[in-house]
């Protein structure tokens, strides 16, 4: 019983999908963040309260939402729009980035 119980959880781990071990490029993901300023900010800190901080924001989840919003499975008019154009090393080099960035905006 518990081998079997350990075999279930091991298969459960292995069936995760692995979004957060990809590695991006942080100044590729720099270059390509030209657009997110927009809503964002510089440096990732919006000014708008209807737009999210991205500065300091873990990798995992941003490219997760990125592919999410990609895929229209998360609804945005201006996020599908943009997150249509990206691909799937767009996504992980501005996680990268935006991770890179000091989530108090210096």
């Amino acid at each position: 019983m518990i081998v079997r119980v350990a075999f279930l959880a091991a298969a459960a781990l292995l069936a995760i999908p692995l979004d957060f071990a990809r590695a991006g490029d942080s100044a590729a993901g720099q270059a390509k963040a030209k657009i997110c300023v927009t809503c964002h900010g510089h440096n990732g800190i919006s000014m708008a309260p209807l737009f999210p901080n991205l500065a300091g924001q873990k990798p995992a989840y941003l490219a997760s939402q990125l592919r999410m919003f990609r895929s229209g499975e998360r609804k945005s008019e201006q996020m599908n729009i943009i997150a249509k154009s990206l691909s799937d090393q767009d996504i992980d080099n501005l996680a990268s980035y935006f991770e890179s960035l000091h989530p108090g905006g210096s």
